[in-house]
């Protein structure tokens, strides 16, 4: 009871959606008809992203245009390009190395559907709300800070579990939705931006931490 959990916020200034996508996808050389999912992540073996690789091969048997662009560099990168290669995916991968913070914002806006693979370690999980601010859906695995934010707004965004398999069964499922109907992929998409809005502003929640130190001091 004498808990209080004031959480970290995103700016939402910088992240936005846009209804530029198909200009934002030309500029960053993605493919303007694909389901594109992104990712971007330090390239070391916790982030899960060979796991993400496996899927992605099986995803694209039943979503063929599947794309997933993958932001970031670190010591797997080789081993990652040649897995991809080595699936056949090489096709639908992209894998876009660092990404500057500058141009974070539109690789956001550029997608359609965000993945954190994490397999552990997973904190707070700022990449999250980043997506979600940008309008952007969001899967991830069950794993640290990922649980605590999607389980708020939806559970049914979160991996069964961190397998290939767990990954590929809810891809295909929310691709097939969003395909299905193309108006379900906009509501979603202002449902994330409306969740982070009400719930990580850094005004809403920089405001309950002076109130909470109001009190405490007069307590």
């Amino acid at each position: 009871g004498k808990i209080t959990i004031v959480p970290g916020g995103v700016d939402l200034k910088r992240f936005y959606p846009s209804t530029e996508r198909r200009t934002i996808r030309h500029r960053l050389n993605i493919p303007q008809e694909n389901m594109i999912l992104f990712s971007v992540r330090n390239l070391v073996p916790r982030m899960g992203l060979e796991n993400l690789i496996y899927a992605v091969k099986d995803v694209v048997k039943t979503v063929p245009d599947v794309y997933l662009v993958l932001g970031g560099d670190g010591p797997l990168k080789n081993d990652l390009i040649s897995l991809a290669k080595g699936l056949g995916i090489e096709n639908h991968v992209k894998f876009a190395g660092f990404i500057p913070e500058a141009e974070l914002p539109d690789y956001y806006r550029a997608a359609d559907i965000f993945i954190l693979p994490t397999m552990e370690l997973e904190g707070f999980g700022l990449i999250t709300l980043e997506a979600l601010a940008s309008g952007v859906p969001v899967l991830g695995t069950p794993v640290g800070g990922t649980v605590e934010i999607l389980s708020r707004m939806d559970s049914q965004y979160i991996f069964r579990d961190t397998s290939p398999e767990s990954m590929a069964e809810l891809i295909i499922q929310t691709c097939r939705a969003f395909k299905d109907n193309p108006s379900l992929w906009q509501d979603v998409s202002s449902r994330c931006r409306l969740f982070v809005e009400k719930n990580y502003s850094w005004e809403k929640n920089v405001n309950s931490l002076e109130n909470l130190i109001a009190e405490v001091m007069v307590g």
